[in-house]
């Protein structure tokens, strides 16, 4: 008999195996089961051997039918998927699902023959890949090197903390390629899917065919071939974004999580895991290393690297010496009534790199040509009818839109307030910033990447072909271009609004802060050439800001640690954030209300801050509100959660722990 968990169920049910099906049953297996008058697509978590099982198995309803008699997961990604359910509070199911994609499960629940037929079928010739050369390590990466084997023989982490351009990626290829000499294979992730296509040039140029890409981007077909050629050991390296942690490996030696403060790792969906703390879990179950690596680590991990929890290892030149590049923070107070994005200063530097017949990045991490619209006449601004934000003015589609909700409408015409006809925008986004670079340097080609350019199937790597080539010589973006890109030709970089984010209401906003300027920073003067960053803000001699200009990660790291341990906060405590939503704001407040009494009253170990309402108050048609649990571990965090957590009466109320949480927006 087994045990097998079915879709929409959270525990798992046991069934027989009749005579027809033995031996065509494993774990991981999926079967369709009888589930009252109703047939379900399960997945078999365990197949019980004890000696009462053949007399019990013949009053148990039977299998109906194996649908794939290929697992779908081995013992350690079931092992990984229980520590799911348990750490992040999820579903049987939802912890399952996470680790298969969802055109493989999807193939799946098709009959047999067809699942069999779509693992037959062959994708297209894989484009050339051109060989990536071999840069002979220095000391530095060779002490990282040897730190990465001592870690893999014993199942520790390595934090790689090296300034951008240091040779990190150098050091990840050789590690892996040492793990697949000694027949074992690895997982490297990568924060975005704008990186993945000079990752996949890379990993591939140096390891050939070995390499395996996972990411939501990829074509249904080519994500199953992908998935299925690594669980059946075709290709020994799996590539990719958050989800890539999962790939269904046998023999996993080495997991290396690049860039790994970005909080992209953090799904924001049921089930809210972090890559990063799923790779150490998956780690310790196989017995493989984890190698961390980052210009700007996260906090937690810098600070467990000091306490001895991590191998901290340093990178801190440029291979051959190559200078990191001078940074200049410009004063836009000075330019408030100029109505100019690029201040003099950063709009001379760029009409001088062009000239010079370089390469030029512009960041502004908000998208569109406005933030918003404004009456001239009454300061009425349209905003969405479902969440308390504005709408962003995107010029070039002639409409207004919400960037949570997706709403989208014409913009008005007549104010609806005092039916003037006068709107000025305020704020500014890339297609903004971009119509603003083609009017200061007419005829020359930009390319613009944010969620509206690149929505599409391979758009980041066309965009990304187009400016590595020359045949733009202006990017301008929003985070996405911030990190991990590398092109010699790159010899300006500016920030405009550097300091935008600094205020936000989280207690990260300065860290984000510092982490961005100085990724973006990195983007300069990675060729022969040497580089120059601009950095115009409003308060330019805010710290973080003073740090980023002088490259100084422990600058910044030191004035963080002293606030956040008077405020008591990560790295000196762990968070659960409970979020309720309702369509109604005093049933929502109300029941926050009575959460956050009952919590307080119960978990005398944790401090429970809140309720309050979320800065972002209405979302989709539901109002917010949330509270903080504060401890010195999450999963007691957690358990007091499921404990004394008692769920609102009534309909229509949403409510959910999240662990670790990256946003408290």
């Amino acid at each position: 008999m087994v045990e097998v968990t079915a879709r929409a169920l959270n525990r798992p049910f046991t069934y027989g195996i009749p005579p027809e099906l033995q031996g065509g049953v494993q774990v991981g297996s999926t079967v369709e089961v009888p589930f009252g008058p109703r047939r379900l697509v399960g997945f078999v978590l365990e197949i019980l051997h004890d000696p009462g099982a053949e007399a019990l198995s013949h009053h148990l309803r039977p299998l109906l039918r194996v649908l794939d008699p290929t697992p779908f997961w081995g013992q350690d990604l079931l092992g990984l998927a229980d520590w799911m359910r348990r750490f992040y509070g999820c579903t049987w199911l939802e912890s399952l699902q996470s680790a298969v994609p969802g055109p493989v499960l999807r193939r799946a629940r098709a009959a047999r023959a067809a699942t069999r037929r779509s693992r037959t079928r062959s994708l297209p010739p894989a484009e050339p890949v051109a060989a990536y050369p071999e840069i002979a390590p220095n000391r530095a990466q060779e002490l990282a090197l040897e730190a990465i084997r001592e870690a893999r023989a014993v199942g520790g982490t390595v934090l790689l903390h090296g300034v951008t351009g240091s040779g990190k990626t150098e050091v990840y290829l050789r590690a892996v390629q040492e793990v697949l000499e000694e027949g074992r294979q690895a997982v490297v992730l990568v924060p975005e899917l704008a990186l993945t296509p000079q990752a996949v040039e890379r990993y591939r140029g140096r390891l050939g065919g070995t390499v395996g890409v996972l990411h939501s981007g990829l074509p249904d077909l080519e994500r199953r071939e992908q998935w299925w050629s690594l669980r059946r050991g075709d290709l020994n390296v799996a590539l990719g974004t958050r989800s890539a942690v999962f790939a269904p490996l046998e023999r996993p030696g080495l997991f290396v999580v690049d860039e790994e403060h970005e909080t992209s790792y953090k799904q924001e969906g049921a089930p809210r895991y972090h890559a990063r703390q799923v790779a150490f879990q998956r780690a310790a179950q196989v017995g493989a290393g984890v190698v961390l690596g980052s210009a700007t680590p996260s906090l937690e991990s810098y600070h467990l690297a000091r306490q001895g929890r991590f191998r901290l290892i340093e990178l801190p030149g440029r291979p051959g010496g190559r200078p990191l590049p001078s940074v200049r923070i410009v004063d836009m107070r000075a330019h408030l009534r100029r109505g100019r994005l690029l201040s003099p200063d950063l709009g001379e530097a760029l009409r001088d790199r062009i000239a010079q017949d370089e390469q030029v990045v512009l960041l502004l991490n908000r998208r569109g040509f406005a933030s918003f619209l404004q009456c001239q006449e009454c300061g009425f601004v349209p905003t969405c009818p479902e969440c308390s934000i504005s709408l962003t003015w995107h010029r070039a589609r002639g409409l207004v839109r919400c960037h949570y909700c997706l709403h989208q409408e014409p913009p008005p015409e007549v104010c609806p307030g005092c039916q003037g006809s006068r709107f000025r925008t305020g704020g500014a986004g890339t297609e903004r910033l971009e119509a603003e670079v083609q009017e200061l340097v007419p005829g020359v080609p930009v390319v613009r990447m944010d969620s509206d350019t690149t929505s599409g199937a391979g758009a980041h790597r066309r965009l990304l072909e187009r400016f590595g080539s020359g045949q733009a010589r202006v990017l301008v973006g929003t985070r996405m271009i911030a990190k991990g890109l590398d092109f010699p030709s790159v010899t300006l970089v500016g920030v405009v609004r550097a300091d935008a984010e600094l205020h936000m209401p989280d207690f990260r906003a300065a860290e984000r802060t510092f982490q961005l300027l100085a990724q973006v920073a990195g983007r300069a003067g990675r060729g022969e050439r040497p580089g120059e960053v601009l950095l115009q803000a409003m308060d330019p001699e805010h710290p973080c800001l003073l740090a980023a200009a002088t490259h100084d990660y422990k600058a910044m790291f030191h004035s963080e640690m002293a606030i956040r341990k008077e405020a008591l906060y990560p790295p000196f405590c762990r968070l659960v954030r409970v979020l309720l939503t309702h369509p109604d704001p005093d049933r929502a407040e109300a029941e926050a209300i009575r959460i956050g009494r009952s919590l307080s009253a119960h978990l005398r170990q944790a401090r429970v801050v809140g309720p309050a309402p979320c800065p972002v108050e209405r979302l989709r048609g539901r109002h917010r509100w949330h509270l903080l649990l504060k401890g010195p571990k999450v999963q007691e965090l957690m358990d007091g959660v499921r404990n004394y957590l008692r769920p609102p009466e009534g309909p229509d109320f949403h409510v959910f722990a999240d662990p670790d949480p990256q946003s408290l927006m």
